[in-house]
Formats: structure tokens, sequence, C-alpha cells
């Protein structure tokens, strides 16, 4: 396996944006409606990905090219056998902090096997918060090498690209599916403080 590359990943997700950042937006819209703010960020982040990957696997059930490996309490998504993608919560950079497991190693580096996970490219769909933690700031689909970001673009703002020196503009994306407003808001540069936790929850 090599490191992520951009364009492939960029062409194998481009179909399922909509899904993905509709599924994102909903899990978040849940943690709003469900009273529990006196919740930690850990256990809010856990209640958000629980939702927005649930949503996410439903939506994709039956997409061609497209399955969901669900594994050590994981969900990985698979397109078209070359990319694969789990959901997270990232800070403004879009860097995850996760416990040290073999699993998070393995998934960053590619020397290492990812069992169950044949994917040439692996990499992260990330939400992350306002300052204020009080709503989504952006989505950002992250390639890694190890704890190094090598580049970063948005699904929101579709001419953002981080740590490239140059990228070649995407076909306009389909209309999003219906979703309620969270007044989703670009902030460049803004990164919140995170709580360390597991696979499945905070970052």
């Amino acid at each position: 396996m090599t490191h992520p590359k951009i364009e492939v990943v960029k062409s194998a997700l481009h179909r399922i944006e909509p899904v993905l950042r509709t599924a994102i937006t909903s899990g978040w819209e849940d943690w709003r409606g469900s009273k529990l703010s006196h919740w930690r960020r850990r256990g809010r982040a856990n209640y958000v990905w629980e939702q927005m990957a649930h949503y996410a696997a439903v939506a994709l059930e039956g997409v061609p090219g497209v399955s969901v490996v669900v594994k050590h309490e994981s969900y990985h998504f698979l397109v078209d056998g070359t990319v694969a993608f789990r959901l997270k919560k990232s800070d403004g950079g879009g860097l995850t902090r996760n416990y040290p497991t073999q699993e998070a190693l393995a998934f960053h580096d590619p020397q290492l096997p990812l069992t169950g996970v044949a994917a040439q490219q692996r990499v992260e769909v990330t939400y992350c918060l306002n300052p204020n933690e009080t709503d989504i700031a952006d989505i950002l689909v992250v390639g890694r090498a190890g704890g190094a970001i090598l580049w970063t673009y948005s699904l929101i703002d579709n001419d953002s690209v981080s740590s490239l020196p140059a990228a070649q503009p995407d076909a306009p994306l389909q209309p999003m599916p219906a979703v309620k407003s969270t007044g989703l808001v670009r902030l460049k540069g803004r990164k919140t403080n995170d709580d360390k936790a597991g696979e499945s929850g905070e970052s």
C-alpha cells in the first residue's frame, strides 16, 4: 500500500459526498436534539460517531462499488476496492487523536496490514467543530502518513485543499439531499481542544 493520493481519493468519493455530508450533519443534529448537554466531550463524540456511522452505513448499503466492513467495533467503508475511509472527529486541521491501538496505527501506516480492509488508499472523513463547539465548522477528507497530515480537502468548501502545491478543480457537486440546516461555516485554521478517546469516539 502507498500513501493516499488526493486525485484517486477525490475520484472515488465524489459520487458519495452528499451521503457523507448528510450522515455527519444528521448525527450532529441528533446530538443537538438529544438534550444530553451535561455529557462530556468524549461522550458527545461517541454519540455523534454512532449516529453518523449508522446513517452512512444504511445510506450506502447496496450502492454499487461500496461496501461496509465492521471490525473491532468500528466501521470501515470501502469504495471501488481502492479507497477505504472511516468517519471521525478531528481538530480544525483534520488531525484525529486516537489511543494508539494496533488498529489505529495500522490504518495510517502503509507498511502495516489492516485485516479485512483491502484498499490501497486509506483516509479519514472528519468533522470539526467551531471554537465554541456549538456547530460543525467543516467536514474534511484527510490523507495521512502515520502522525503527519499529507493533505486535506473540504466537503463543504469545494475549492479548499491544504498541504498540496496545486489542486485541480472538481466537477460541480451533485445537489445534497434535504437535511436540516446547521449553519455550516468554513473557519480556516481554527482548532479546538479535544479530549483523547478510543477508536470510535472523540477525535
